[in-house]
């Protein structure tokens, strides 16, 4: 079995499986000096789709399973 050198992996295709949420906001109590600086916290992507994997076709140059010649 090999790739298909014909598959292609889709336009929409997502690659992040976690995203920054956007509806985060800095807390009021929050202070860079004591705490550190803010960063939002990520959210599980709803558009990820997983790994892409490309279709597997039979490979058209196999022959079969390669055996030494023997010496006479």
């Amino acid at each position: 079995m090999m790739d298909d050198p014909d598959d292609k992996k889709p336009d929409d295709w997502v690659e992040e499986k976690r995203i920054v949420d956007s509806d985060a906001a800095k807390p009021d109590d929050w202070d860079d000096e004591e705490d550190g600086e803010w960063e939002a916290p990520m959210k599980d992507n709803p558009d990820y789709k997983g790994n892409w994997n490309g279709k597997r076709i039979s490979n058209p140059g196999y022959i079969g399973v390669w055996a030494a010649k023997k010496i006479p």
